[in-house]
């Protein structure tokens, strides 16, 4: 019977293992999506966030799971690059997703909005 509680107790606690990272005000609308995975050996992932034209972004969510342990997870806002960092001995085989929420600019035009000039001589 032990046995039975010590499996089932194993078996829960891998199963919530997803830790969530956010940044910023949770507003706008997706614009970015990206979903990886991160080997044993790896240790340090970065995942830049590539929006569309005349969008400002406005939050970025992290979430890895990784039964073992949490990475550390930062956001570079200059570059608008997440970065997962583990640990050299730390467990990293693990997955992620990062979702990025952006608003559109004001008084933003997009290249595809600007009058073709025409090359006629």
């Amino acid at each position: 019977m032990s046995m039975i509680i010590l499996i089932t107790g194993i078996l829960c606690s891998t199963a919530a293992a997803e830790d969530v990272f956010e940044f910023g005000r949770n507003r706008g609308i997706v614009s970015f999506t990206k979903s990886g995975s991160i080997g044993l050996l790896e240790k340090h992932v970065q995942v830049p966030i590539v929006l569309p034209q005349c969008m400002d972004l406005q939050y970025v969510r992290v979430s890895v799971d990784n039964w073992v342990g949490p990475p550390k997870v930062d956001f570079d806002s200059e570059v608008n690059t997440v970065n997962i960092k583990y640990r050299r001995l730390q467990h990293s085989a693990s997955t992620y997703t990062v979702i990025a929420k952006a608003k559109r600019e004001k008084n933003c035009r997009r290249r595809d909005d600007y009058e073709e000039f025409s090359t006629d001589y």
